[in-house]
């Protein structure tokens, strides 16, 4: 379903702090949509749970008082909000949003980042589809999909908006926005919600929110 789209030549403390990524190799060859294929989900629905309303609470315990279990969910769901819960990658330059609208994006390039010690590229891709630019899907930019170890999710970061990409990349009021999706295909939901609410992570968590104060 490739089409031609034309288009012109031309942060925040990494919340997880040891991002392996599968090979520099991987990283460095990306030119199309393949390494997100298939369906993509919200890590909000993780939380949507007993287990969920449980590490609210386990992270209002780490804070001082004054401090409320809105607060604390209004603060996870701020840093991972999408106004979509779920898309598909159907093939290399095809996403379907919703299973509603469909367009059709091409790479345009790779922004280099430094993400403490390590170095992490924003992949980026513009659709010329009207639809998904009335939906605020002109740009959608993606890190890969990876693991902090053997024990942790599978996930991938990415951002999207109508807005440049530079602005999206580097402009301070996205600095704490990490929209964050993982494929239920590929992982136990289960197995995910409780990688996703020890007690470890909701300190750090914890400690991200008094930062943010």
């Amino acid at each position: 379903m490739r089409k031609k789209i034309i288009f012109p030549v031309f942060l925040i403390v990494c919340i997880f702090s040891s991002v392996t990524f599968a090979a520099d190799k991987e990283k460095e060859s990306i030119t199309d949509l393949t390494p997100w294929k298939g369906e993509n989900v919200s890590i909000i629905k993780l939380y949507e749970n007993e287990a969920g309303e449980k590490f609210y609470e386990e992270i209002l315990g780490n804070l001082p008082e004054g401090y409320t279990k809105k607060m604390v969910k209004d603060f996870i769901y701020n840093l991972y909000y999408m106004k979509i819960k779920s898309f598909k990658v159907i093939d290399e330059d095809t996403i379907t949003i919703n299973d509603k609208f469909t367009g059709d994006y091409v790479h345009v390039c790779s922004i280099n980042m430094d993400l403490g010690e390590h170095k992490v590229a924003w992949q980026v891709f513009k659709s010329d589809s009207q639809e998904m630019i009335e939906a605020g899907f002109k740009y959608m930019m993606f890190f890969p999909y990876h693991q902090h170890n053997k024990e942790t999710l599978r996930h991938a970061h990415f951002r999207y908006g109508n807005e440049n990409f530079d602005f999206l990349t580097t402009d301070p009021s996205v600095k704490s926005w990490w929209p964050t999706i993982y494929q239920p295909a590929t992982v136990d939901e289960t197995k995910a919600t409780a990688m996703m609410t020890t007690p470890r992570i909701a300190r750090m968590m914890a400690g991200m929110i008094k930062k943010e104060q």
